[in-house]
Order: C-alpha cells, then sequence, then structure tokens
C-alpha cells in the first residue's frame, strides 16, 4: 500500500518558491543565450553586407580591366602597325631603287 505524502501548506509553499527560483534561472540562462545569438545574427549580418559589397566593388574592377585590357591591345598594336608602314616603306624605295638602275641600265 502506497502512501500519499501529505503536504502542509509551509511545505507547499516552500515547493512553490523552489520551482518559481528554478524558472527564473531558466528564464535568466536563455536570455543569456538569446543574447549571444543575437550577437551572431548581427555578425552574420554584417558579414552579408561586407560580402555584397566585396561582389559589387569586384564586378566594377572587373568592368575596368577589361576596359584597361582593351586600350592596352591598342597600344601594343600601335608599334606593330608602325613597323610595318617602315617595313614597307623601306621595300618600296629599294625596290624603286633597283628597278631604276635596271631601267637606266636598259635604256642607255
Amino acid at each position: 500500500m502506497q502512501y500519499t505524502e501529505i503536504k502542509t501548506p509551509e511545505g507547499q509553499i516552500k515547493e512553490v518558491w523552489e520551482r518559481i527560483t528554478r524558472v527564473e534561472e531558466s528564464a535568466k540562462s536563455a536570455h543569456h543565450r538569446l543574447d549571444g545569438i543575437e550577437n551572431v545574427v548581427k555578425s552574420v549580418n554584417s558579414l552579408a553586407i561586407s560580402t555584397n559589397q566585396l561582389a559589387t566593388e569586384t564586378k566594377a574592377l572587373r568592368e575596368d580591366f577589361k576596359t584597361t585590357d582593351e586600350r592596352l591591345e591598342t597600344l601594343e598594336a600601335r608599334p606593330l602597325k608602325r613597323y610595318e608602314i617602315v617595313v614597307t616603306t623601306v621595300v618600296t624605295a629599294l625596290l624603286t631603287g633597283v628597278i631604276g638602275f635596271l631601267l637606266s641600265f636598259i635604256l642607255r
């Protein structure tokens, strides 16, 4: 046969206070954990904003690089064009001289 414990009003009050104390301690612990989570959320949000800014800056840098690359290719092509013009002029002058010499020799 089981006996049920009969509690006095003072015992019941003590038990209620102990339970309230445990609930308050649990609530404090939960608040501390929530504060920590809030800090993590703020850090993640800041990281997301920074990542977005980096992506935007990287895109702008890529566009700048593309423009710079095109300008560099144009500048590199200029000396080649000048070289081709000089070679063409020299060859033309030499051929003109040789043909002129041959014509003067033939027409003599």
